[in-house]
């Protein structure tokens, strides 16, 4: 295999062009006697990984390796670590011609140390360059020049001391200008806007203008004689192509219509994610439908389709809340069980009110407490023990703690109780809240034999998940009467 690589056309001068490099690593191959079965060439830096010719010369060494590589020196191969030890994992023999080296698996550890610091110090000498050239761009910008390609509307040209500038192109700076004069106005969105520069004919950069490239050069600050490079802000010695009023004026429009931008409306739906079609297995989705003489919506499920077209029909949602409630209608807790859990949280509800009349009489006696040396400081004061300051202090001072003990006395409590704010719900309440039928006091759940076969969603092919609904079990008639078994329930349904 043959690879070569020039990262600028300064290489191509200096003779390191991809030719040149050619002919020198065909004419090793020549005179060692090897055939090149394939030639892999790159036009980028090697600073970093993922170069294209690079990436299908990889690839090609993953599936033939023990392969031969021919290169002219070591940074034409690889400037960062990753591409050198991806390299050496696959065990390739590599021929640096220029530097009459060869590396592979077996070579010494003296020439593998050797390479590997080569191969730092073109890394090295690939970040200095970065470093350099970001310096020469920073001072660039400093003394107000562009330090970059020219953007649309501007073209590049030698300025003074051979130093490159951005001067307004003749063709597209006027239509700069007349852009943000356009919009400035207040009577154009971006979207007409495009439009109107369509319908006229008007390029930039040889392309129709759409409304991304239109709201980019809209905001950008080089038409107005400063711009941004590197996280700051400089003031340009270019031309400008629109006054600082015009493109203040351009910046808050945008700013205002894009605090009033309005966003697609999220509807949550009651039985999304819980429902999954019969037919295919795929979840179903709700959509909203709107009548349009009477105005009136309808929710309706239908299968995603994402295993393919799914022959089920659209399920009203009214369809889903009888399968639902007729479901859920089952689940009965026995009057016995009942009426345990309602002691049970009565003597929870006692025990925090017990708890909660401890707090308070501990909160009156720290008030009283802070109430006489409240007493005491003043007839200090009275007779002149302690300064007007030190009496302000401390008083400030103990009415803040009052303050707050007051506070936590009267503040509400965080479950209201049975004898203050009247019964508790029971679950069959709960149920009929909800929109559940209430299930007759003291009869049993239905055996599943005894439930009405063919239903409608049956008949649609809809599977759904009521486990996923409420957090109990299916029958909740217990074998014994054990209590220690109901607790478990308990626990574990609520």
């Amino acid at each position: 295999m043959l690879y070569a690589r020039v990262s600028s056309k300064d290489q191509e001068k200096e003779g390191l062009s991809i030719p040149a490099q050619q002919r020198l690593l065909r004419e090793y191959a020549t005179t060692k006697g090897l055939i090149i079965k394939q030639e892999f060439l790159d036009v980028e830096t090697a600073r970093r990984a993922g170069r294209t010719a690079f990436g299908e010369l990889l690839a090609y060494l993953k599936k033939h390796p023990r392969t031969i590589l021919l290169v002219e020196k070591t940074d034409r191969l690889y400037r960062n670590i990753k591409d050198w030890a991806t390299l050496d994992e696959f065990g390739v023999t590599i021929h640096f011609v220029k530097e009459n080296v060869i590396i592979s698996p077996d070579a010494k550890s003296a020439d593998q140390f050797l390479h590997g610091i080569k191969v730092l110090m073109a890394r090295n000498y690939s970040q200095n360059l970065g470093e350099e050239t970001l310096k020469g761009m920073t001072e660039k910008a400093r003394a107000g020049i562009y330090p970059s390609a020219a953007s649309t509307g501007y073209q590049n040209t030698a300025g003074p001391n051979d130093k490159r500038i951005i001067i307004p192109d003749p063709t597209e700076a006027p239509v700069i200008t007349e852009l943000f004069n356009l919009f400035g106005t207040g009577n154009y969105s971006l979207k007409s806007l495009a439009m109107h520069l369509r319908e006229r004919g008007i390029f930039l950069g040889g392309r129709k203008v759409y409304v991304s490239a239109l709201h980019h050069i809209l905001r950008r600050k080089l038409y107005n004689g400063t711009f941004d490079f590197n996280g700051t802000t400089y003031a340009g010695t270019h031309t400008p192509l629109t006054t600082k009023e015009t493109f203040d004026s351009v910046q808050r429009i945008l700013d205002q219509r894009k605090e009033h931008q309005t966003k697609a409306i999220r509807r949550d739906f009651p039985f999304t994610g819980l429902v999954t079609c019969g037919h295919c297995g795929c979840a179903m989705v709700a959509e909203l439908k709107i009548k349009k003489k009477t105005k009136r919506t309808y929710v309706y499920y239908h299968c995603t389709g994402h295993r393919g077209k799914c022959p089920e029909p659209y399920t009203r949602q009214e369809a889903l809340i009888d399968e639902f409630a007729s479901t859920l209608g089952d689940l009965i807790i026995p009057d016995p069980i009942l009426d345990w859990l309602s002691q049970e949280v009565n003597k929870t509800d006692q025990t925090q009110t017990g708890a909660r009349e401890l707090t308070i009489k501990r909160l009156e006696a720290e008030r009283s407490r802070i109430q006489h040396r409240l007493s005491t400081l003043y007839d200090d004061r009275l007779d002149n023990r302690i300064t007007a300051t030190l009496y302000d202090e401390k008083a400030h001072t103990l009415q803040a703690q009052q303050e707050e003990l007051e506070r936590a006395r009267t503040r509400p409590r965080n479950r209201p109780g049975p004898a203050h704010h009247g019964p508790r719900h029971r679950p069959h309440d709960q149920q009929r809240l909800h929109g559940l039928p209430r299930p007759e006091r003291g009869r049993a759940a239905p055996t599943p034999d005894r439930r009405p076969q063919g239903s409608h969603m049956e008949r649609r092919g809809i599977a759904y998940n009521a486990a996923r609904t409420v957090r109990t079990t299916p029958t909740l008639e217990p074998r014994n009467s054990n209590k220690t078994q109901w607790e478990w329930w308990v626990r574990t349904a609520f």
